[in-house]
């Protein structure tokens, strides 16, 4: 009898233990805004990311126009094709980019700011690629010119910029590791699972992007509005972003059930996701993804990775 009231007595401190370590965000919310407001690495990171997205869209913008504005003089039959959708997909990156940063300092993630860094660290990585990639695609040497000049100015920006994050992200994984300690204590059992928690969320909502990033490349450069995979592509977009938003409402409500279904649609995006990769390497599809393949395939990789 007392055994039993000892083993009730330990599950409910077990499940008072778990319940704490995911409301902890949601019940010191308005404590955490006026937290991070009031640190100064956390308004500069802001800061900073702002800084970086407003100059870096305006490079790329200006890049996009001039091969709006000279069809002509770029290689619009290849590769050029390809290249505004690139451009508004690296813009779009810098807007989540913002986004990221603002969410990580608010919810003080100290994960979420490790992704960040990342995040940017593989724009910068494109920025040197777009050296590779958009100067091949013009013909014309004095608009090949102004666009390496902008590739230049766009890549230092980001790189001086990954600088002052590693810097800045230095400091706020001590201020924010600190904060998390006096919330949920030294348990090393609540700390261990608050840490992958927080890995969890940073993972989805990259994957999110990288997702959003390959199906617009896809739906635009690869597939035609007769294709049978269009439609697919396109209704796999919101089911795959509300399926990705279904785990966090499991686990915060602890739904082993539901858990169990966001396994399974893992399992129908590895599936999903592999069908693409066999689909490019097929010989029947070579003319279809002959310019497109190499950005599409790292999608994937990324997303299945994730």
């Amino acid at each position: 009898m007392a055994s039993s009231e000892l083993m009730n007595r330990n599950s409910s401190e077990a499940d008072q233990s778990t319940t704490k370590k995911f409301d902890i965000q949601e019940q010191a919310k308005d404590k955490k805004t006026k937290s991070w407001l009031q640190s100064r690495n956390s308004i500069y990171l802001g800061v900073v990311a702002l800084f970086e997205a407003v100059v870096v869209i305006a490079l790329q913008a200006v890049i996009f126009a001039q091969f709006k504005l000279h069809p002509d003089e770029t290689q619009h039959a290849t590769q050029g094709t390809g290249i505004p959708v690139y451009l508004m997909i690296f813009i779009l990156s810098q807007l989540f980019q913002v986004a990221l940063a603002w969410d990580a300092v608010r919810a003080q993630n100290t994960i979420q700011v490790i992704a960040f860094l990342l995040f940017n660290l593989c724009c910068f990585i494109y920025s040197i690629f777009q050296f590779k990639q958009l100067p091949s695609a013009v013909n014309q040497s004095i608009l090949r010119l102004l666009i390496t000049r902008l590739l230049i100015v766009n890549a230092v920006v980001i790189g001086v910029c990954e600088l002052v994050y590693i810097y800045l992200g230095a400091r706020l994984y001590q201020e924010f590791g600190w904060k998390i300690y006096r919330a949920i204590g030294a348990d090393p059992d609540i700390r261990n699972m608050y840490r992958w928690y927080q890995i969890l969320l940073s993972l989805l909502k990259l994957d999110i992007f990288f997702f959003l990033a390959y199906s617009i490349q896809y739906l635009v450069l690869v597939l035609q509005m007769t294709d049978y995979e269009f439609a697919l592509t396109i209704v796999a977009l919101p089911v795959t972003c509300l399926f990705l938003l279904l785990v966090v409402y499991a686990v915060r409500h602890e739904s082993k059930y539901m858990i169990y279904l966001f396994f399974l649609g893992l399992a129908a995006g590895l599936a999903y996701f592999s069908f693409k990769i066999f689909r490019m390497c097929d010989v029947s599809q070579k003319q279809k993804f002959m310019a497109e393949a190499t950005f599409i395939a790292e999608s994937i990789k990324i997303h299945r990775s994730c």
